[in-house]
């Protein structure tokens, strides 16, 4: 039986069933990508795949998209977030898209804490080009969270000649995140 997938997000579930929960694979340094895309190649269309995560994982909500799943989000707690995806062909996902593709295959998406982009996946130095024509274009406004998969050794110098600055580092296995602010003048 198929549920219909509602627009609203009071409908995703709150309970454990048929939950895969992504972040003991981040707890261990393991990249959940393939894996979940592995495990929606298996979703007949109109079945649901649902995950945990410990953010919103809208590049992972855009590359199903692309699969064919529409999906909705919802933070359940600090650190854990559940996402629906129906395989229904992304109807109208792009009218509730959040991520921007950029041309070098980086995305950005806006949430509370800021403007987010993800660069993992690229390869140097894209991801050092791509985060300081951000910043560049900010100019003093906002922060932007980056997320990368390696420290970027070069960045807090050529953030510093912009005159930004690294406010907050955190450190999951496959997610490095930088808080980027522009510096107090």
């Amino acid at each position: 039986m198929t549920v219909p997938f509602s627009p609203s997000l009071d409908d995703i579930p709150a309970d454990e069933s048929g939950v895969f929960d992504v972040r003991s694979l981040l707890e261990l340094g393991i990249d959940p990508y393939d894996t979940v895309i592995s495990a929606a190649a298996a979703v007949a269309p109109g079945g649901r795949l649902t995950i945990d995560a410990p953010f919103n994982p809208t590049p992972l909500r855009r590359a199903m998209a692309a699969r064919g799943f529409s999906s909705r989000a919802r933070k359940l707690e600090e650190r854990r977030w559940r996402v629906v995806f129906l395989h229904d062909g992304a109807i109208d996902w792009e009218n509730r898209a959040e991520a921007e593709i950029l041309p070098e295959g980086a995305m950005q998406w806006p949430e509370a804490d800021g403007l987010h982009l993800d660069v993992r996946r690229l390869s140097p130095p894209e991801p050092l080009r791509v985060i300081l024509r951000l910043v560049e274009t900010m100019r003093d406004s906002g922060s932007i969270v980056v997320h990368h998969d390696r420290d970027p050794v070069f960045l807090a110098p050529e953030l510093a000649e912009r005159g930004w600055r690294i406010a907050r580092i955190e450190r999951d296995p496959a997610d490095i995140r930088l808080w980027l602010e522009p510096e107090k003048r």
